[in-house]
């Protein structure tokens, strides 16, 4: 082939891949926002979820003289895709970074859906996750086992609904079940392109923005973004408004990164998980709850009990003045992780 022809073919294939890169993904439907835009400070937002889409977490943009960079992207390329188009009705400046507080699905597997230029920043272990096996951990494929049975069963709520108003809510979270179902078909797990093992500084005009690995704790990963001088920490799920999920986690050094955070010198924090909040008390209620779940679940072990049992008769209500607890029990994933700890043999 003669070099002209190759480079054609070059620049065919360039473009295609491009095009393929900002193509609109499947799921993306629904009615309405997606998100609700939170302003904290001035050019920082935290967006919730409004339930017309599945995106499961939050994420948080900040807006600066030029540029916009977004902390996690949701649950999946739809979530992502369309996280940027109702962040174009805040701004028109472009999105050049996004940072992701720690691989889980929630908020990492938006990823795909930024182009080459734009900076994907996070943790070393949070890249070796998606590069290597993170759909493979049991959170995400329990996650996603789940989905064509709660289809299933919406399905037939809705066939045996007869109040129209009932009716219709079934119908809406049949969609969004559905769409998301349809996104997650088209995932394809993209890992960070810059990586940092303890800290980073962006700086945007006079904004800095501190990237810090803080310890294990949810999971080997997990990153707080940091912005000294509006004091805002993002926390993605190292700290929630309530109880993180423990699947890939380190309870007992969790305590101690906490006690990093404290460190610093913030009033708000913008969790992965809930609402945005100024208590910082819940760091201290978490921490509490953190040394009791350990000692519980290790007492039950030591005494022979199952992991499944461990996970029934476990007892944290203790804390549910402080924390969403209804009752004796943890999640199996928590328990069935504080036994492989013990045990010596869990995964990263």
């Amino acid at each position: 082939m003669k070099r002209t022809g190759l480079l054609a073919v070059i620049a065919v294939m360039f473009v295609v891949a491009i095009l393929a890169q900002s193509r609109q993904p499947a799921g993306t439907s629904h009615t309405g926002k997606a998100f609700r835009f939170n302003q904290v400070k001035d050019g920082i937002y935290h967006a919730v979820g409004t339930g017309s889409l599945a995106v499961v977490g939050n994420s948080s943009f900040i807006v600066n003289d030029t540029d916009v960079i977004v902390v996690d992207d949701h649950v999946s390329p739809a979530a992502a895709w369309v996280l940027l188009e109702e962040i174009k009705e805040v701004t028109n400046k472009p999105v050049t970074t996004v940072i992701n507080t720690h691989f889980h699905f929630d908020h990492a597997h938006g990823n795909q859906v930024f182009e080459p230029n734009v900076q994907i920043i996070g943790h070393e272990f949070t890249r070796r996750m998606l590069l290597n096996n993170s759909i493979g951990m049991p959170l995400y494929r329990n996650y996603l086992t789940a989905m064509p049975g709660q289809i299933e069963d919406l399905r037939k709520r809705i066939a045996s609904e007869a109040d129209a108003a009932a009716k219709a809510k079934l119908q809406t979270q049949l969609q969004v079940a559905e769409n998301n179902l349809a996104s997650q078909k088209e995932l394809r797990p993209v890992p960070p392109n810059v990586t940092l093992t303890t800290h980073m500084t962006l700086y945007r005009g006079t904004r800095e923005i501190q990237i810090r690995f803080l310890g294990r704790g949810h999971t080997a990963g997990d990153v707080v973004v940091f912005l000294p001088n509006e004091k805002v920490v993002m926390t993605g799920d190292f700290l929630t408004s309530g109880l993180s999920n423990m699947s890939d986690s380190y309870p007992e050094e969790w305590v101690a990164s906490l006690d990093e955070l404290k460190k610093l010198d913030f009033d708000t924090v913008l969790p992965g998980h809930g609402e945005a909040f100024t208590d910082k008390s819940k760091i201290d209620y978490f921490q509490a709850y953190l040394r009791d779940v350990w000692s519980e679940v290790s007492r039950l072990k030591k005494e022979g009990v199952s992991v499944e049992e461990a996970a029934k008769r476990a007892d944290l209500t203790k804390h549910k003045d402080h924390l969403p607890i209804q009752g004796p029990g943890v999640p199996p994933l928590a328990a069935m992780r504080i036994y492989e700890l013990l045990n010596g043999s869990a995964r990263d």
